[in-house]
C-alpha cells in the first residue's frame, strides 16, 4: 500500500467523495466571484459565498446534523470578506487567521489554552487553494507523523497503528492552532507528487490510510 492507495481509499466512500467533488466545482465559483467583484459584491454573491461556508460545514461534519450549525451564524458581509482576506494574505498564517475570524471557524479560542482552533478553517481553504492547502485533523496529523517514523512504509505504519487507541489520538490533537495547521501544510506540499499533485490529495490519501490504521464507524465525525 502507498499514498496512491490511501487516495483510492478515500474515494471509496462514494456519497462523501460525490459532495467532495461537488464543493470543488462550488469552490470555482466563488473564487470567480471573489476576483470578479472585489470589496463590491452583488448580494447574490454575497448570499452563494455563505451557501458555500454552510456547505464546507457539512462537508467537514461528514453531514451529521449536530455538528453542523456555526456557520448560519456569520453575516454574508464577514463571510466575503474573510474569503477575500484569504486570498490577499501575505502568508499562510495570514489566510488561516482571515478564515479563522468566522463563528465555527476557530473564532472563540480554547478557554483552557488560548489557542484557535485551525481545523475547521483548513476545509475552506483546502477548496479555495486545493494545491497548496489540505485539510488538518487528527487523522492526517497522525497519519503523517507515523508515515514520516517509518519512512513511507505503510505496512509498518499500519501495523504500529493497531497498538494506538484513537481516542487518545483525538485528544492529543484536539487543538491544532494556526502555527501548527501551517507546518502540517507545508509537510503536504513537500509530499506532492505526479500522482497526487495537490496538498488536498495528499491530505485525502493520509486520511484514507488512517481508515485503514483506524476504522470509523458509520456515524463517527471525521472531524471531532
Amino acid at each position: 500500500m502507498d499514498l496512491t492507495d490511501g487516495l483510492r481509499e478515500y474515494q471509496n466512500d462514494s456519497s462523501y467523495w460525490r459532495l467532495t467533488v461537488e464543493l470543488e466545482v462550488f469552490a470555482k465559483e466563488i473564487l470567480a466571484s471573489l476576483s470578479r467583484h472585489g470589496d463590491n459584491p452583488p448580494k447574490r454573491s454575497l448570499s452563494r459565498s455563505k451557501d458555500f461556508l454552510l456547505k464546507v460545514e457539512q462537508w467537514k461534519a461528514m453531514c451529521i446534523e449536530d455538528q453542523t450549525g456555526m456557520a448560519s451564524k456569520n453575516a454574508e458581509v464577514l463571510i466575503w470578506e474573510a474569503f477575500q482576506g484569504a486570498l490577499r494574505a501575505g502568508n499562510d498564517v495570514e489566510a488561516v487567521r482571515s478564515i479563522m475570524s468566522l463563528v465555527g471557524f476557530g473564532s472563540q479560542p480554547d478557554k483552557e489554552t488560548g489557542l484557535g482552533r485551525a481545523k475547521r478553517a483548513t476545509a475552506v481553504l483546502r477548496f479555495m487553494k486545493p494545491t497548496e492547502w489540505g485539510v488538518v485533523d487528527w487523522r492526517t496529523a497522525a497519519t503523517l507523523g507515523l508515515f514520516k517514523k517509518h519512512n513511507g512504509d505503510i505496512n509498518s505504519l499500519l501495523i504500529q497503528a493497531e497498538t494506538m487507541n484513537p481516542k487518545d489520538l483525538r485528544k492529543c490533537y484536539d487543538i491544532i492552532d494556526e502555527h501548527c495547521a501551517c507546518q502540517i501544510n507545508k509537510e503536504y506540499r513537500v509530499m506532492r507528487t505526479e500522482e497526487l499533485p495537490r496538498a488536498a490529495d495528499v491530505d485525502m490519501a493520509l486520511f484514507g490510510i488512517s481508515l485503514k490504521a483506524w476504522p470509523r464507524r458509520k456515524s463517527s465525525n471525521r472531524f471531532s
